[in-house]
């Protein structure tokens, strides 16, 4: 029932798929442009289950070396706000769909709300994932118990925008509300691992061609995914508040966004290095 759902509105709202594509084509270019100035981002662990992408999936270019420590800083401070800002479009349109009336929201009105809070979330995500890489680097088990208990905190983006509740609320509260619905979660996890280890098998010998497909199913099968997580703590919540600015509901935009969606790829791929 809540991969259904998750189906259901990631088809009926395009935009929340436009959401993670967009951020793609934001990454590609800036890894493109990190590629040919000597420059990349600081990233230890991938924590993007928050937000999928096919960059994720598939490598557009080939790594380049850290030669300029601050435009590589500098890059990384814009990746992680363009990630903090994407996430509460994401997390708040879901969330909106949930509650009330479908297409009710302005999801640029809405990720405002949501904003600081990602942000300070992914900041401490950020730090957590460097002591963990320092870990990994000087005892391994060390590392990996690091790993299993950071786990029991994934929910909190989910918490923070579900329950409008501050950051430090939403740590304290995540590992209950990931033991109750365990269950649930195992089995989503479970089955987008599949569906992703199998993207990653398409026999593509064209790098374009499989960024494209890579970027487009990922996007499609992770966002199904995310709104059938969010559907089954919204089930486990029962205190709700949402901004008061709305828009008119309409779906004369959904044929153009659908549209949108599948030329966002299209964009990306455009860029990549054979």
């Amino acid at each position: 029932m809540n991969i259904l759902k998750g189906l259901y509105h990631t088809i009926y709202h395009p935009r929340l798929i436009i959401i993670p594509l967009l951020v793609n084509v934001i990454l590609t270019f800036i890894g493109i442009v990190g590629f040919y100035m000597g420059f990349t981002t600081f990233k230890f662990y991938n924590f993007d289950i928050y937000l999928p992408h096919g960059s994720s999936l598939i490598d557009p270019f080939q790594k380049s070396l850290t030669n300029n420590m601050l435009l590589s800083s500098i890059a990384t401070i814009v990746i992680q706000l363009i990630k903090s800002y994407a996430l509460s479009m994401y997390f708040g349109s879901m969330k909106c769909f949930l509650e009330g009336p479908d297409n009710t929201y302005s999801i640029l009105k809405i990720a405002p709300y949501y904003f600081d809070r990602m942000l300070r979330f992914s900041i401490i995500e950020f730090f957590i994932s460097g002591v963990l890489f320092i870990f990994s680097n000087i005892f391994w088990p060390l590392a990996l118990l690091g790993i299993l208990i950071v786990v029991f905190y994934t929910l909190t983006p989910y918490i923070i925008v579900l329950e409008d509740t501050t950051v430090r609320d939403a740590i304290a509260k995540s590992p209950k509300l990931f033991i109750k619905n365990l269950g649930t979660i195992f089995f989503i996890g479970l089955l987008t691992l599949i569906l992703t280890y199998l993207i990653t098998k398409l026999p593509f010998t064209d790098k374009k061609l499989a960024y494209y497909i890579g970027t487009l199913f990922y996007s499609f099968i992770g966002t199904t995914m995310i709104f059938a997580v969010m559907n089954c703590l919204h089930k486990s919540i029962y205190t709700f508040s949402l901004p008061s600015k709305k828009v008119k509901k309409s779906r004369k935009l959904f044929p153009p966004l659908w549209i949108a969606a599948l030329l966002l790829p299209l964009l990306g791929a455009w860029m990549i290095i054979n």
